[in-house]
């Protein structure tokens, strides 16, 4: 049996989706040939690509090696049979590399079947987390919460794109499944589609794919992740409604306002979490692998702790406060007896830099 990664995985399974058939594997001894149109045409070699540390915006030129390059007088449209005399010509180095004009999706779409390689593990959600060693914070990757795509005038292909996409791959894991659409319509009955529209339907989409390859494949890792990018959602949309409450003095602090602004964050989070997870037939309640501020009992002390949710064996925890391996409340989670491997840390965006990230598992409890 071939061997393959997650991410060939699914890009074999795009292809599939797209054209009928399985790409071919190639072996051990197969050569690799790539095409670089990125080359000058006066000597041949290889350059950089406009945007890169060569490129005009940085206001750089090339000569022979050392940032400036020499034209030789023919290439500068005199005579094509003059002698290759060169002279110092100054020329962007951005229009050296000028690739061959060829039609094409309008720039920012790129490859159909890359754009839709969706990260479906925490893994790929979190950079450098698969090798991480014990007792180590990983951020999650920048991208990971940019839902919508490119922010472009393709964006609406490209949100129906991976529509169409998601909604096969669902009818591939249940033939049984199918998609109830509500939304607005015009006066004869047509749908007005939207990219906003179309976002939250790609949400919606991506959640519905995650649940069934739960419940029929057993694989609750993409499920993590669509309870990771639907809880930061929630959690940034509370965290500015408790602002507002709290300076219109609807929300009452008990302590401080701090404390009173991370507690309404928490139940929206729940709140809007549980709603989430029945829509979807998932019993976030009951002793199963998906739960929702329930208590996770420690035998060992006979005490327990209650994460904000718990996906198989991932815990997860809402909070407006930093917390580490010395915290413990996360020593707490760790301890309990579902072991979990991980614990995430999801703080609202609007706090900065790295608001998000895992825990991994220490070494001894």
């Amino acid at each position: 049996m071939i061997q393959i990664s997650d991410t060939e995985r699914r890009r074999a399974f795009a292809v599939w989706l797209r054209t009928g058939r399985w790409p071919a594997a190639t072996i051990a001894d197969d050569v690799e040939v790539k095409f670089n149109p990125w080359h000058d045409p006066y000597n041949g070699r290889f350059t950089f690509a406009p945007g890169g540390v060569s490129s005009s915006a940085s206001r750089r030129f090339a000569r022979s090696g050392l940032g400036m390059r020499e034209l030789p007088v023919a290439a500068r449209g005199t005579d094509h049979k003059a002698p290759a005399v060169r002279n110092s010509v100054l020329e962007p180095t951005a229009n050296q590399a000028r690739p061959p004009a060829r039609p094409g999706p309008a720039m920012g779409r790129g490859s159909n079947t890359r754009a839709f390689e969706d990260p479906m593990t925490l893994e790929q959600s979190f950079p450098g987390l698969r090798n991480a060693p014990v007792r180590t914070i990983v951020a999650a990757a920048d991208n990971l919460f940019d839902l919508t795509g490119p922010a472009n005038r393709s964006q609406m292909d490209f949100l129906q794109d991976q529509s169409r996409q998601l909604t096969a791959q669902a009818k591939a894991l249940d033939p049984k499944w199918h998609y109830d659409e509500i939304g607005p319509t015009d006066a004869f009955g047509t749908p007005i589609v939207t990219v906003q529209g179309l976002s939250a339907k790609v949400d919606d989409l991506r959640f519905q794919r995650a649940a069934l390859v739960a419940r029929v494949k057993g694989d609750y890792s993409p499920l993590q992740v669509e309870t990771l990018r639907f809880v930061q959602q929630r959690a940034d949309d509370a965290y500015d409604r408790g602002q507002e409450l709290l300076k219109s003095g609807r929300l009452k602090p008990r302590l401080h306002d701090r404390e009173a602004l991370g507690n309404y964050v928490d139940q929206q989070v729940r709140k809007g979490l549980r709603e989430r997870y029945n829509q979807l037939g998932i019993d976030s309640a009951g002793p199963g692998p998906v739960r929702v501020n329930r208590r996770e009992n420690d035998s060992s002390d006979l005490t327990y702790r209650r994460p904000d949710a718990r996906v198989k064996d991932v815990a997860f925890d809402v909070t407006l406060a930093r917390k580490t391996h010395g915290t413990a409340q996360v020593r707490g989670f760790f301890n309990t007896d579902f072991r979990p491997s991980r614990v995430v840390i999801i703080r609202p965006s609007q706090l900065g830099t790295n608001h998000t990230y895992v825990l991994t598992r220490p070494e001894t409890k």
